[in-house]
C-alpha cells in the first residue's frame, strides 16, 4: 500500500469528522510516512510499520470522543453527498460571521442567482407536464392528470436539489474561513507592543 492508497482508506473512515480536521490527523500520519522514507524505509514498509489502518481510525476517533463501536457506517452516494453540502454550509455561516457586510451581500447574490437557476430549470418540466396533460386529456380519467402531475413535480424536485447540492458545494467548497480578531486581543497586542518600545527606549538610553 503507498501512501495515497493509505490517506483514501484512512479519510474513507474518518468521514464522520469535519473534513479539515479529518485531513489534519491524516496529515500527522503522512509526515510520519515521509520520515520513515527519509531514513531509508521503502514507501510500503513506512505505511505498513503504522500498524492497521482501523486500529489507526479507531485511535482518532477516540481522541475526539466518538466511540468507533457505535458510530454506524452509511457509505451511500447521497449520504457523501448531503454530508460534504453541510460542510459547505457550516463554513459559508462561519465566514459570513467574520465577513464584512460588502462581501457578505456577493455571497448572499451568489445564492440568489443559484436560486433563480433553479426556478429556471422548472421550465422544461412545465412544458412536458402541459404535453403530457394533452395527450391524458383524450383517455378522459382526471386521476390519471393527477398522478402525471405528482410525477413531474417528484422528478423537478429531485433534479432541483441535486443541481443546487452540485452547484452550491463546486461553488463555496474552496471558501476559507478567516477569523477576526477580537478588539480585546488587538488592545492586548497594542499595550504589549507599546511596553516593549517603551523597555527598548529606556535601554538605549542607558
Amino acid at each position: 500500500m503507498n501512501r495515497e492508497e493509505f490517506r483514501k482508506k484512512l479519510l474513507d473512515g474518518l468521514d464522520i469528522l469535519r473534513a479539515e480536521v479529518a485531513t489534519l490527523e491524516c496529515d500527522v500520519y503522512l509526515k510520519q510516512i515521509e520520515e520513515k522514507m527519509q531514513n531509508g524505509s521503502s514507501e510500503e514498509d513506512a505505511v505498513k510499520s503504522l500498524g492497521e489502518i482501523s486500529v489507526i481510525q479507531k485511535d482518532i476517533l477516540n481522541k475526539h470522543g466518538i466511540n468507533p463501536d457505535k458510530v454506524i457506517k452509511k457509505k451511500g452516494f447521497f449520504y457523501k453527498q448531503f454530508e460534504e453540502l453541510f460542510q459547505v454550509i457550516h463554513r459559508v455561516v462561519e465566514q459570513m460571521a467574520n465577513n464584512s457586510f460588502k462581501e457578505n451581500v456577493k455571497i448572499i447574490v451568489d445564492i440568489l442567482i443559484l436560486i433563480f437557476v433553479i426556478c429556471i430549470i422548472k421550465i422544461p418540466f412545465i412544458l412536458v407536464q402541459n404535453l403530457g396533460d394533452s395527450v391524458l386529456l383524450a383517455f378522459e380519467y382526471p386521476i390519471l392528470l393527477d398522478i402525471w402531475a405528482l410525477i413531474i413535480d417528484v422528478l423537478y424536485i429531485i433534479v432541483a436539489i441535486m443541481v443546487f447540492m452540485n452547484v452550491f458545494t463546486k461553488w463555496f467548497k474552496n471558501l476559507r474561513v478567516q477569523k477576526k480578531e477580537k478588539p480585546a486581543q488587538k488592545i492586548k497586542a497594542k499595550a504589549l507592543e507599546s511596553v516593549n518600545l517603551k523597555a527598548e527606549s529606556e535601554e538605549n538610553k542607558e
